[in-house]
Order: structure tokens, then C-alpha cells, then sequence
């Protein structure tokens, strides 16, 4: 019932609504194999005694009202009949089957995007404490995992289960004692086996989680770092993470394959005996062929419908022990708490006086008794530059992310104009700003796109890219030495490009949208002598129209600032 409850939770109210119409059509489906295997008895009984007709007050009547005047004929017909019943009816399970599978792949597709939109949707904090690839891992492969081991069974258990009771009550109705004797013994194996392997299911599966994220961890970490594991000769540390975690997870579910699929042989083989002790002891009981075979035709047809469906349940209980693990995470990380809704629609916040920051106090998670920040007060003055530098651990990183509105400090305030940025107005904020960051993030794409970041290429505006490349110092780079131009791919995190290239097409990212703040963390570091001081000078040129601030270590990066704010005196804390 608590797997019951996250699965359910896991769906959204329209989900749930299209949950319950898929629960009628399983009823349906259920009905039509009833009678389906209805159908086989008049004609198996009419078939083996043709005196039947007359002597069945049902099979009288039909034989009457649609006005057959021979036997031979009217057991054509019902022969036919039953056909066609079987047939529709299997035309209707293939119906339902696809509808609830279609049904269930959307599922993974709204729960994998509702995933990624709650992550997105987290404080800048909250990416600080998780590592990446997990959470690359949660919204590709636990998500899939989720649907194929636990989503997809259940639905398969609720459908399977309807038929299994709708069979159950057509053997019951026939012969109450035989049914009994059926559900005794199937219930009986089905149920000691899955209770001797529950236990082993849950178990390896969350040892699957953890095989996975390792999986995940290792290739993510081994592709991004390639240059130095090259250097270090690291390869096989690598591969042997890898291959460890790969292995761990193929056993299981090896494992989980064979647990899930024993116990069809044992019962193939229990309802083969099964069928010939009913043929042998209704053949003692009443002595006649004709009466027996009506009832072995029913039983072994409900058989043939039943026995599978059992199966499908109990790879459906198996793989819900097994995937309990993961529909844990997956139900956590899917109700974590949104963060407060912003208002929409406000223009960017620009700044004409000063932006302001006074009485910041900031530590970071794992290490709340020790603040990077406190007490730390900083005033940036409109159209102007400002320089902060300070050693390592100082604070410098600390105090962008906290102008940028991606870290809340603890205690003080961000206000520009005397107005605090809070959670409401931060986009409007995030609106007016510039950032360029010391790690430039490239995208697998074209130099356009990668400058103008995040808008769809039909709507870039190249003239905006140009100008912001200029100044950057790129744009001669891009049209005399890329064979395509803007249009070049850059490959993957911009392999193709040199350091110092990727930080200028970054500035020209910071630009694009012309911005009247304008934050640079470190940005000309990948920089030469030469291109720095030009980019510097343009930044002192931009000064007189933007407000500025730079993040630098070498006071030539700082040249062109008004203003230079020295952390030195905030302890370096190692975050």
C-alpha cells in the first residue's frame, strides 16, 4: 500500500483521471475474455452430443428463434460464433494493451519532465550539494527504471489481475470445489516463491541504485576530465570503477530476470497435471465423453487465459520489491518543496543611483559555522567600474554569486536603488545582468548560438551578435578564420576553440543582450597580455555606460576599474 501511495503521487490530477478510465478498460478487457471463454462451451458440448440442443433450454431457443432446421448447421454456426468472439475479443486486448501502454510511456515522459523542471527550479544552493551526474542518472535512468520495473508491472497487475478474478468466477460458477482447489494451489506456489525472494529483490535493488549511480558518476567524470586522465595515465583506474559498477548491475538484474521468470515452468508444469486429474476424475464421476469434455474444454481454455496472467502479476509483485529503491528517490526528489513563485512580467530592474550590499553574512551549507561573508558591506555606484580582488577562499566567488542573486545570504540585504532584490522581483533583476563566469560554459553548437545562449536559432539577432562580438574582441576570428563563420560548430564544450577564444565568446554572451550590469568573475584569465589589455580597454570604454564589476587576481585585470574592493581582511574559508 505505500508503494500504492508513491506511485499514485507520482501522477498528475489528469493522470490520475486517465489512471481510473484505464482501470474500466481493464474491467472490459476482462469481460470480453469471459467471453471468449464462454463461447467454447455450447460448441465443444453440442459438438460431442448433438442431442444437446434440444435438451438445453438456451441452446433450444437460439436453435428455434434463428431458424435452423438442422443440427450439422447450428453447430457451424456456433463453432463460427465462438470465432468470432475469441477473435474480438483478442482485437480488444490488443486495444486496451496498446492504450495502457501508451498510457504509460507518456507517464515516463511527464514524470522525466516534471523532474528536470523541479530541478531547474531549485536554488543555486541546492546544485552546490548534489552531484550532477546523479541527478543526470535520476531524470534518464531511475525514471525508465520506475516505468519498466514498477509502473508498467503495476498497470500489467491491476489488468492481468481483473482476467485472473474474471476466470476465477466463470470456474467458480461451474464447479465451486474445483476453483477452489485452482486458487489453493497456484496461490499456495506463486505465494512461497515471491515470499522467499522479496526479500533478495529488495536488496539487490538498491544495491542497483547505488551500481548505477556509480555507473553514472564514473563515465561522466572519466568524458569530462579525458585531458588530464591522458596525462595522468588514469584510464584504467577509470575503466576499473567503471567495469565494477557496469558488472554489479548486470548480475542483478540477471538475478531479477531469473527470480521473476522461475515460476512459469513449475506452473506449466502444475496445471498440465492439474488438467488431466480434472479430465480423469469427471470422466469417474458421470461416465460419459460428451459430459466431460464441455467441462476439460472450459477449464483448459480458462487455463490458457488464466496462467499467463498469473505469471504477469508475479513478475509485476517481483520487479515492484525490485524497484523500491529507486521509486524512493524518485518520489523524494520529486517532491521537493518549489521555490516561492516570482512575479511575472516585470521589466529588468536598472539600477541609476548605486547597487548595495550591507551587513552580508553568508556560509555555505556544509559548513554553517563558518561564514565566508559577515558583516561584509560593498556599495557599486552606477556607470562605473569596480574591482574586487582578494586571495583564494576569500570571498570573491561568493560576493558575485550573492550579486547575482544566485546565493541568499543568511543575514544582510542586496538592494539596488534602496529596493531589495527578493524572490519576487530577482528575475527582473537577473534581467539587467551581464555574467561572465571564470569557467565558460560552450555549448555543442554554432558560434551564434553560443552567444546568443538560450534563444532559439530562428530568433537570434545577428547584428547583436556581431556587435557584442566585437566586443569581445572575436568577431575578426569568427569571419577570417572559421570556415563557416557564426555558423561554425564549436563541438563539444568548445574543444575546438583555444581558452582564451571560449572566455571572449563568453564576454561576447554577456553582451548580446547589451545589459546595463555587467558582472565578470575572472573573465580574461584564459586571456594573453596582448588581448587582455584590449579587452580591458573596452571594458573601460563600456565603463561610461554600464556599471562594471570585476573578479580578478592580476592588477592588470583591474587597470581600468574606478574602484578596487580588497577582501584580504575576510578569513579564506575553504568551500
Amino acid at each position: 500500500m505505500n508503494t500504492l501511495h508513491k506511485v499514485w503521487s507520482l501522477f498528475t490530477p489528469a493522470e490520475q483521471r486517465k489512471a481510473i478510465w484505464m482501470l474500466l478498460l481493464a474491467l472490459c478487457m476482462a469481460v470480453a475474455e469471459t467471453a471468449g471463454v464462454i463461447s467454447i462451451m455450447p460448441f465443444l458440448s453440442v459438438l460431442a452430443r448433438p442431442g444437446v440442443v434440444h435438451e438445453n433450454p438456451w441452446l433450444e431457443r437460439a436453435y428455434s428463434t434463428l431458424g435452423f432446421t438442422d443440427t450439422a448447421s447450428f453447430i457451424v454456426a456456433l463453432g463460427i460464433a465462438s470465432i468470432v468472439i475469441v477473435i474480438t475479443s483478442s482485437v480488444f486486448k490488443t486495444i486496451t494493451q496498446h492504450l495502457l501502454n501508451r498510457f504509460v510511456h507518456l507517464l515516463r515522459h511527464s514524470i522525466s519532465s516534471r523532474l528536470m523542471a523541479r530541478y531547474l527550479a531549485q536554488p543555486y544552493e541546492f546544485f552546490i550539494q548534489r552531484n550532477t551526474a546523479e541527478l543526470s542518472k535520476t531524470i534518464l535512468a531511475e525514471v525508465d527504471m520506475v516505468m519498466h520495473n514498477l509502473i508498467q508491472p503495476f498497470s500489467q497487475v491491476i489488468a492481468q489481475g481483473i482476467i485472473v478474478l474474471a476466470m476465477l468466477v466463470l470456474v467458480f460458477a461451474y464447479n465451486p470445489l474445483t476453483a477452489l482447489a485452482i486458487v489453493a494451489v497456484v496461490g499456495c506456489l506463486y505465494g512461497l516463491i515471491y515470499l522467499l525472494v522479496r526479500g533478495r529483490l529488495k536488496r539487490i535493488g538498491k544495491e542497483m541504485v547505488e551500481a548505477n549511480r556509480q555507473r553514472y558518476q564514473t563515465c561522466n567524470e572519466a568524458l569530462q576530465g579525458i585531458r588530464d586522465i591522458k596525462i595522468t595515465h588514469a584510464e584504467w583506474a577509470y575503466q576499473h570503477r567503471y567495469e565494477h559498477a557496469s558488472r554489479t548491475q548486470a548480475r542483478h538484474l540477471a538475478a531479477t530476470d531469473t527470480l521473476s521468470q522461475t515460476p512459469l515452468y513449475l506452473v506449466e508444469a502444475t496445471g498440465y497435471t492439474g488438467l488431466i486429474l480434472i479430465a480423469l476424475a469427471l470422466l469417474l464421476k458421470s461416465g460419459d465423453v460428451a459430459q466431460v469434455l464441455p467441462g476439460l474444454g472450459l477449464y483448459g481454455f480458462a487455463a490458457y487465459r488464466m496462467l499467463p496472467a498469473v505469471q504477469i502479476m508475479y513478475r509485476g509483485f517481483a520487479r515492484l520489491n525490485f524497484a523500491s529503491a529507486t521509486l524512493d528517490n524518485l518520489h523524494q526528489d520529486l517532491t521537493l518543496p518549489p521555490p516561492p513563485t516570482a512575479a511575472t512580467g516585470q521589466p529588468p530592474i536598472v539600477p541609476r543611483q548605486e547597487i548595495r550590499l550591507s551587513g552580508i553574512r553568508y556560509a555555505y551549507p556544509s559548513t554553517p559555522d563558518k561564514p565566508v561573508l559577515d558583516g561584509f558591506d560593498l556599495v557599486i555606484p552606477v556607470n562605473t567600474s569596480v574591482g574586487i580582488q582578494g586571495p583564494s577562499g576569500a570571498g570573491k566567488s561568493t560576493v558575485m554569486d550573492i550579486l547575482l542573486g544566485l546565493l541568499e545570504p543568511q543575514a544582510g540585504t542586496l538592494s539596488v536603488d534602496g529596493q531589495p532584490i527578493t524572490t519576487q522581483n530577482l528575475p527582473a533583476w537577473q534581467a539587467a545582468i551581464g555574467y561572465v563566469p571564470q569557467q565558460i560554459y560552450i555549448a555543442d553548437a554554432s558560434v551564434a548560438a553560443n552567444i546568443a545562449f538560450g534563444v532559439p536559432p530562428e530568433q537570434i539577432d545577428m547584428q547583436a551578435v556581431q556587435r557584442a562580438a566585437k566586443a569581445a574582441q572575436i568577431h575578426d576570428f569568427v569571419v577570417n578564420e572559421l570556415t563557416q563563420g557564426y555558423d561554425t560548430p564549436v563541438g563539444d564544450r568548445g574543444i575546438r576553440l583555444s581558452g582564451g577564444q571560449r572566455q571572449r565568446i563568453g564576454i561576447a554572451r554577456a553582451l548580446y543582450r547589451d545589459p546595463p550590469v555587467l558582472f565578470m568573475d575572472e573573465a580574461t584569465s584564459a586571456l594573453d597580455c596582448e588581448t587582455e589589455a584590449v579587452v580591458t580597454e573596452s571594458i573601460h570604454n563600456l565603463s561610461e555606460q554600464k556599471t562594471i564589476v570585476v573578479i580578478a587576481h592580476r592588477e592588470a585585470s583591474l587597470n581600468a576599474c574606478a574602484y578596487v574592493e580588497n577582501l584580504n581582511y575576510c578569513p579564506p574559508i575553504d568551500k
